[in-house]
């Protein structure tokens, strides 16, 4: 009987820590992008304190990042956009201009 109470409880304990080592794994990859958005919130930063001369555009790690204006209905819209085409990702952020 020992032996079986054991046997279940190494079964749940490898089970719980394989399950947070995914967990773990998991997260630290979606956070890799986390610089690429801050990028962005940096370049709209610039863009609010008038130091980025528009159309902006940068290439950087691979990534390529643009700030454009466009009208839509009236209304000046600021659109930030990272994208990597080596691996067919991207990111946009589109404000209004507040100015």
């Amino acid at each position: 009987m020992e032996t079986l109470v054991a046997t279940v409880l190494i079964v749940i304990i490898f089970t719980v820590s394989s399950l947070l080592l995914n967990a773990m794994l998991s997260n630290n990859l979606k956070g890799r992008d986390h610089h690429i958005t801050e990028r962005l919130n940096q370049l709209y930063y610039k863009y609010q304190h008038q130091s980025l001369m528009l159309p902006y555009f940068e290439s950087s790690e691979g990534w390529e990042f643009s700030v454009t204006t466009e009208i839509r209905e009236g209304i000046l819209l600021v659109i930030l956009k990272a994208e990597n085409p080596l691996i067919n990702k991207s990111y946009s952020k589109t404000a209004t201009d507040g100015l």
